[in-house]
């Protein structure tokens, strides 16, 4: 697979060369992440256990069970700002994907979230026959609640108490995309 661009970015499948970088990202997102994501050990920030992940990552998007990209500034090609993952690709009768993303503290508020997560669902849409794509977002989570909507996703309902979150089980909005091109 190869790297692949919006206006501002620039969109890459898992490497293993990216294991220093994604350690990195993490650990500079570590105080921030653990409001919205489950909590890791000390092991997940280092670039051995993230070297192991992404090789997992690139078995999973070989055998196309689930795809991962990570984004960059174009003028800053080498630090990650964000990463995004289709989990779980289902084949007929299904056709559906689960959508997740995260993006660096410090790059909020500029809309490069809203610009990797559009590039990378149209390349999915038109190179993995999918249909519907789900996504959640913490109920108190209302920037990712906005970029999921900004992108055409339709809240759906909620999941009481789904993802464990800083201990304690958090309730999170489900969302829906439907590809009307299928």
């Amino acid at each position: 697979m190869e790297e692949f661009y919006s206006e501002r970015l620039i969109i890459r499948p898992s490497d293993v060369s990216m294991a220093d970088a994604l350690a990195d990202y993490y650990t500079r997102n570590r105080a921030f992440f653990v409001q919205y994501e489950p909590t890791f050990l000390d092991i997940f920030y280092t670039a051995d256990y993230q070297r192991k992940s992404l090789e997992n990552e690139m078995k999973n998007m070989e055998n196309s069970a689930s795809l991962y990209y990570y984004f960059y500034l174009k003028e800053d090609p080498d630090t990650i700002i964000g990463t995004i993952s289709f989990s779980r690709l289902r084949k007929e009768p299904y056709r559906s994907t689960i959508f997740g993303y995260n993006l660096d503290e410090k790059m909020q508020g500029h809309g490069y979230c809203t610009e990797a997560c559009k590039a990378c669902i149209d390349h999915v849409l038109a190179n993995y026959n999918v249909h519907r794509i789900d996504a959640r977002a913490m109920v108190t989570n209302e920037k990712s609640q906005k970029v999921l909507e900004r992108l055409g996703f339709v809240k759906e309902g909620t999941e009481r108490q789904s993802i464990r979150i800083g201990g304690k089980f958090r309730d999170h909005y489900t969302y829906g995309f439907i590809n009307e091109d299928y």
